[in-house]
């Protein structure tokens, strides 16, 4: 049950983006995205975590830095179509899948080690 939550609350995250971290106020959000920050950190290794922690300042978010690091190790496995722009919608821990949009209704899911991110292909 604890990962259906988190894969729900990292999809609707990513997906909406900046209309699910300006609808709290800012006492609540605080606390929210600090909760949801230690468990999407939790599924992390050691190193990984601490990549994410590190890279994880001056506005950048944990999530954000996560879904940064899967598209850079999406593009060193070798991308479907080299050069193409994609953007993480979702990702899903439980299931190490990420899905990427390629164009308005082009979407591809991605397995990923969710210890390290590493793309599976």
């Amino acid at each position: 049950m604890p990962n259906n939550v988190l894969k729900i609350a990292v999809a609707l995250q990513l997906a909406l983006g900046v209309a699910v971290v300006a609808a709290p106020p800012v006492a609540a959000q605080a606390t929210s995205n600090a909760s949801f920050d230690r468990a999407v950190l939790a599924q992390l290794d050691a190193p990984t975590r601490a990549e994410v922690q590190k890279r994880a300042v001056k506005g950048n978010t944990v999530t954000g830095v996560i879904g940064t690091m899967l598209l850079n190790n999406y593009y060193a496995a070798g991308p479907r179509k080299p050069g193409e722009a994609l953007t993480v919608v979702a990702v899903d821990f439980a299931r190490g899948s990420v899905v990427l949009r390629r164009s308005a209704n082009v979407f591809e899911v991605v397995r990923f080690n969710p210890q390290n991110l590493r793309v599976q292909r």
